[in-house]
Parts: C-alpha cells; structure tokens; sequence
C-alpha cells in the first residue's frame, strides 16, 4: 500500500512539476498521497494564483520560532457537559476558535465532525466578554420567613444566577445537534476542492506576491476583527492546525469559516 501510495505521489508530482517553474511546495505532496486528485496549477485557483508560498512558509516558520507556544493550534476540547460526544470513527474533525481581540470581544469555539455513516454534528459557543451580565435577581423581601416557598424560590433564583455567572455553558449556552445540511455540503466541497492541495496551513494577512502589483510586493487582505484558528483531523494526514490571519479565497478559508459560524438544524 505505502509502495503504490508513494509511486501514485511520485507521478502525479512530475506531472506537476512538469507544468511549473518550481518544484511544488510540500502540501501538494502531502494532498496527493492522501488520494487527493491532481490539483490545477496554482495560476488557475484563485485563492493562491499570486502567492508566493515559499516566503509563506518562511512567515509561518518564523511565526512558529517566536510563538510562546510553537504548537499552539485551534484545538478546540469539547467540554465534558457537551450533549454529543464525537465517535471513535469519526472520519473527518474540523475544530475553530476565533479568539477575542482588538475591537473583537466574542471568542468563538466550534468543533464539528463527520461520522462513519455521512452525518455531520457541530458543537458551537460563543462567549462575548464584552456584553455586561445581567443584573442579579433582589433578595427576599424582608418580611419572607425563611421556611417560605416564596423565600426558597427568591434564594434559588440568585444561587443559579450565581452559578451562571461561574459557568460559561450556562452564561453562554452552546449550540448542538445535527449540522445545517448547507453548511456540511460547504464542508464537503471544499474538503473536496483539488485547489486546497496549494493551500498553506497559515495564511497570512499580509500576502507575499511572486509578481509585484502596483509597485507592492505584498498586499493586504481583508480582516474580520479576529484570527481564524483551526484544527484538522482528516483521512490520510496527520493531525494538523490550520489558519487564516484574514478573509481570501482559498477553501481552507472556506472550511474554517463555515465552521465557526455552524449552526444547528432547527428542531421540528
């Protein structure tokens, strides 16, 4: 298996190789032996057309060598009182936090998979530490006996106001279930997408060009007030976190931001 593996890699990279100036950068080896299907040349997916992704991978190389915490990724843990848990089969895991920061005050958690039978499940919070608590409920009136329904229920009133406040599933209750059917079909188009195989795990906010435009040998693109963190578990790769410093056009964008902002088929 890994001998015919290797050979299908090696062919469908002097194929590529043929076509290009440069020999192709190591996720298109690593797309290809994971049964991935010849991807187009760069030129040809939009995301990437104009990147340089060699000075991409020194960016995120040196991002690596200066983080605190060089394997620091988007791992997003399912907390233990989450109503779904993810099977021991589940054959794709797409994890995203969006971080608070800047004008940005919500941190925004998802997690959401694909079982063995096809199905798509999400976990979702978002916790906005922006928005001020509520105001704790008033104590008993003074004139309550303390053995009164209505002074039991006025003390139970603030004690769950209490643990409110200290738990964050029940200050921002997450949102769980069966994934939105559009949302999977995204999903499973860009997973599918053979110009992913060109994408980087990081893309940058400021891109490196190979050709300079209007005099600049970079440009910026557009931000969305947060770093989109991911982590992916997927048939034939390694576990591996993933990431965009801004909004662009590549589908791993495409997979990152569709599950950041899953949601839930509605209840019938």
């Amino acid at each position: 298996m890994n001998l015919v593996m290797t050979r299908a890699t090696a062919v469908g990279l002097s194929l590529l190789v043929a076509g290009c100036a440069s020999p192709p950068p190591p996720q298109v080896g690593a797309w290809i032996a994971a049964g991935g299907i010849q991807p187009p040349p760069q030129g040809a997916c939009p995301g990437v057309a104009h990147l340089d992704l060699t000075k991409v991978a020194e960016q995120r190389a040196e991002r690596v060598a200066q983080s605190a915490d060089p394997t620091a990724t988007g791992f997003v843990e399912l907390p233990a009182s989450a109503e779904a848990r993810i099977p021991a089969d589940a054959v794709v895991v797409i994890r995203a936090n969006l971080p608070s920061g800047g004008m940005y005050s919500s941190d925004v958690r998802a997690v959401v998979w694909k079982a063995a039978d096809g199905t798509w499940s999400l976990w979702r919070q978002s916790r906005d530490y922006g928005a001020p608590p509520p105001p704790p409920p008033p104590p008993p009136h003074p004139d309550l006996s303390e053995d009164s329904p209505a002074y039991r229920a006025a003390m139970e009133e603030r004690a769950l106001f209490e643990r409110t406040q200290n738990d964050p599933d029940l200050r921002w209750p997450p949102r769980t279930g069966r994934l939105l059917d559009r949302t999977a079909r995204t999903i499973e188009a860009a997973l599918a997408d053979p110009c992913r195989a060109w994408d980087p795990d990081y893309f940058p906010y400021a891109q490196p060009l190979l050709r300079r435009e209007e005099g600049r040998d970079s440009r910026l693109c557009p931000p969305d007030g947060s770093y989109y963190a991911a982590d992916i578990t997927e048939p034939g790769r390694a576990r591996r976190g993933i990431g965009a410093g801004c909004i662009n056009d590549t589908p791993t964008f495409q997979i990152i931001s569709a599950v950041a902002y899953a949601e839930p088929e509605p209840e019938r």
